[in-house]
């Protein structure tokens, strides 16, 4: 006969697959506000859309953490046990939903980084290099936490089915538990890293106090995300041992649904500024780079000016006339306003001007 558990059989399942619901809907919100304005401008990129598949894998993860949850896939093991097969199914969906959590902190936090490049285009060499080793750091390292966490046995299904496990070779659990917290560990490192990388850039604008603090703000508000990585990194100690796995992976998927959550809408709020224009009666639009050079501003300096121009228009293109050279190229209005602020005028004889004319 089996032995009765000393605690009580408490089942937090919904409440976790509350937060889940209520995040997979907040951040949809995010991500639809984040395409409107990208589209509205006609400036969508590689990492909108990271961030996109980032929420569309969020989606299913949702569903499964919903399954068990309400199926009591987070109560003590003890109880679980008097339902083998139940055991089996409520684990099996688990395990799949880890490798899901693991892809969407990963793509995330990639196109957290492809946004920050997008925005600070005219950040120094270093910065940007620092980034893209950032981007390929992540990607390993996500790819790898995946990979471990189903080749850890020679048959997979013995992670979820106890039968099988008795009769299959696997890791001692502390391997990739070791591994896990490394890679929560590397998580919660980027994630401060790419809230401080525009902080340090922005911080050195000739713009006023108010402007950089603003700016700093918003740019750094994804240190938050690094704090719930560290908060679950020091969670999955709990997980060496596996002999309460239900149980113990309900703090697990907390601060993992936490962090997904921020991480889709604290790497949104930053392309989110042609929806406020909207709100606030403007035209969000493309703007027009000119570059004239001719005989006389070789002489005498280079003219910039930047346009409001239809979107019919807005297409790149050069121009090219007998006395003049014109290059038309599309930039956002972050990046037009970044580059104002940090493009310093060259040395020497070459005076850079800009001139920002709205019809």
């Amino acid at each position: 006969m089996a032995a009765v558990p000393n605690y009580q059989d408490y089942d937090r399942g919904p409440h976790l697959a509350a937060v889940y619901i209520a995040g997979c809907a907040l951040s949809l919100v995010f991500v639809g506000m984040r395409l409107t304005a990208r589209f509205s401008i006609a400036g969508v990129g590689i990492d909108d859309w990271c961030m996109l598949i980032t929420w569309a894998v969020f989606l299913p993860l949702t569903i499964l953490v919903c399954m068990f949850s309400f199926d009591g896939g987070t109560r003590h093991l003890a109880y679980l046990t008097e339902t083998p097969e139940h055991l089996v199914y409520v684990t099996k969906l688990n395990w799949i939903a880890q490798s899901l959590a693991i892809f969407c902190l990963g793509s995330g936090k990639i196109a957290i980084a492809f946004l920050i490049l997008r925005l600070l285009n005219r950040a120094s060499v270093f910065r940007k290099w620092s980034l893209y080793v950032a981007v390929v750091w992540t990607a390993i390292n996500t790819f790898l936490m995946i990979l471990f966490t189903f080749i850890q046995c020679e048959n997979s299904a013995a992670l979820w089915d106890q039968l099988l496990k008795e009769t299959t070779k696997c890791w001692d659990p502390r391997v990739q538990s070791s591994f896990s917290i490394y890679g929560a560990a590397v998580h919660s490192l980027t994630d401060f890293y790419l809230a401080a990388i525009p902080v340090t850039l922005v911080w050195g604008l000739k713009t006023d106090l108010k402007k950089r603090i603003a700016l700093c703000a918003l740019l750094g508000c994804g240190s938050i995300t690094g704090i719930c990585a560290a908060v679950k990194a020091s969670k999955l100690s709990t997980l060496n041992a596996r002999s309460d796995f239900t149980w113990e992976t309900f703090q697990l998927f907390l601060w993992t649904g936490i962090e997904i959550i921020l991480l889709v809408i604290c790497g949104s709020i930053p392309a989110l500024k042609p929806i406020y224009a909207i709100c606030m009666g403007h035209r969000p639009g493309s703007y027009r780079s000119t570059r004239h050079i001719t005989n006389t501003s070789k002489r005498s300096g280079m003219g910039i000016s930047l346009n409001r121009i239809p979107d019919d228009e807005a297409h790149g293109r050069f121009v090219r006339t007998p006395q003049s050279a014109t290059g038309v190229s599309r930039i956002s209005e972050d990046q037009m306003q970044l580059n104002r602020d940090y493009e310093k005028p060259p040395l020497g004889t070459i005076h850079v001007t800009r001139t920002v004319v709205i019809e």
